[in-house]
């Protein structure tokens, strides 16, 4: 592993575990124990980060945000990896006509604005749990996955290892559940660490717009949102989130890059 990918893995560690830990610590991140007095305070030992413009603790709510943007990333990652993963093998096996259906099916996905399809489906569900959220975010993001996923497909179905199980007698669906679809995961893996930056950049984005996660709840984008108004009088209510949500997504840049050069070295 490269030194790069090395920083990268270490800060989505420690972000990982500042999620699972961080809340603990903090408290609730919407408690205002001096909402006349307590707004707008700089760092110090009793706010680390300060506090916000309804005095809240930043910290606190850099924690809850943490917890629920790399959430909702990981979930939406997850879902496009499984749902891309059977749809690009269904469509890289299949054989005549079946097989073209899947790929238009692919093609028609990737040609989707998905930003504006979110919009519509977000803005007709209204208000909804991270862990939904993540799910609509993970069912718009497969057609990327789905398509290097047939790519693969396609390539191993003529790989040497594969007709030899054939030519042995193994059944269709064992060859390629056993010989093909470990041969794509390194692609899976690679295009899942990348769409995590890119989701968390999503839900931020969504989330700065009022349509992904909203006020009480806490989350970077939605931090954002709040202290855009405060820029100049309070620039470390913008500048913390963003730090937080350049390190989360330069990190998983930074792994999936890693990681494509060494289970792809093909495509370096």
């Amino acid at each position: 592993m490269t030194r790069l990918a090395r920083v990268g893995l270490a800060i989505l560690t420690l972000l990982a575990a500042f999620a699972i830990v961080g809340p603990w610590i903090a408290g609730d991140p919407n408690a205002q124990p001096d909402p006349v007095n307590g707004s707008l305070l700089l760092p110090s030992h009793a706010h680390w980060l300060g506090t916000d413009q309804l005095s809240r603790d930043i910290f606190a709510r850099l924690a809850s945000g943490a917890r629920i943007s790399l959430a909702v990333a990981a979930i939406a990652v997850s879902v496009a990896a499984v749902f891309g993963s059977a749809l690009g093998l269904a469509a890289g096996a299949a054989p005549g006509l079946a097989g073209r259906l899947l790929q238009r099916l692919i093609d028609l996905g990737l040609a989707l604005p998905r930003i504006i399809v979110l919009l519509v489906v977000l803005a007709a569900l209204g208000r909804m749990h991270y862990v939904l959220l993540g799910v609509v975010l993970g069912a718009t993001g497969w057609p990327a996955v789905a398509r290097l996923v047939r790519g693969e497909t396609l390539r191993l179905r003529h790989a040497q290892y594969v007709a030899a199980a054939r030519a042995l007698g193994a059944p269709p669906a064992r060859v390629l559940w056993y010989e093909i679809f470990p041969g794509t995961l390194p692609a899976v893996l690679v295009a899942s660490t990348l769409g995590l930056a890119d989701a968390i950049l999503l839900e931020a984005g969504l989330s700065f717009i009022g349509v992904g996660i909203r006020p009480p709840e806490a989350s970077w984008g939605g931090m954002l949102y709040e202290a855009r108004d405060y820029i100049g009088s309070a620039p470390w209510l913008v500048f913390i989130p963003c730090l937080a949500l350049v390190a989360a997504t330069s990190a998983a840049t930074l792994l999936g890059d890693a990681l494509r050069r060494s289970l792809q070295p093909e495509t370096r």
